[in-house]
């Protein structure tokens, strides 16, 4: 009889675990038309929102983390937005957040792996990211 049971409890446990990592779909990024890269006060605050959402207004925190976040350098196209942050004991957290249903979800490092290359497709540079904090390029 209890052998049954936990394998009841594994294949449930394995079948919401493989339900609850639900693939993220991202449309196909348009190019900027423009030579300039445009970042406004409405990116700014999507910006905080996920620094906010991550940091929980912790100032601290915010000082010593390496915040990094990309998005489309196509003004026109920022439906997706997807930020990193390394805090000082070098655990790094991820971040997704879809513009059009105003949701931020957390993801992991293979799913950030995976949605960064589909979210700067189509930027000109793909190793800058469009906001960063404590971060150096070169």
């Amino acid at each position: 009889m209890k052998l049954s049971q936990c394998a009841i409890v594994l294949s449930s446990l394995l079948f919401f675990t493989h339900n609850s990592y639900a693939e993220i779909n991202i449309k196909k990024c348009e190019p900027n038309p423009s030579s300039y890269i445009f970042f406004d006060e409405i990116d700014s605050e999507k910006a905080e929102k996920l620094i906010n959402y991550q940091l929980h207004d912790q100032p601290e925190k915010r000082e010593s983390s390496v915040i990094k976040i990309f998005t489309n350098e196509n003004a026109d196209d920022r439906n997706y937005w997807i930020a990193s942050f390394k805090s000082d004991n070098q655990s790094e957290q991820y971040l997704f957040y879809q513009v059009d249903q105003d949701k931020i979800i957390k993801i992991d490092d293979k799913q950030f792996q995976t949605l960064l290359p589909k979210i700067i497709a189509c930027n000109l540079n793909k190793q800058v990211p469009l906001y960063s904090e404590n971060f150096d390029a070169d």
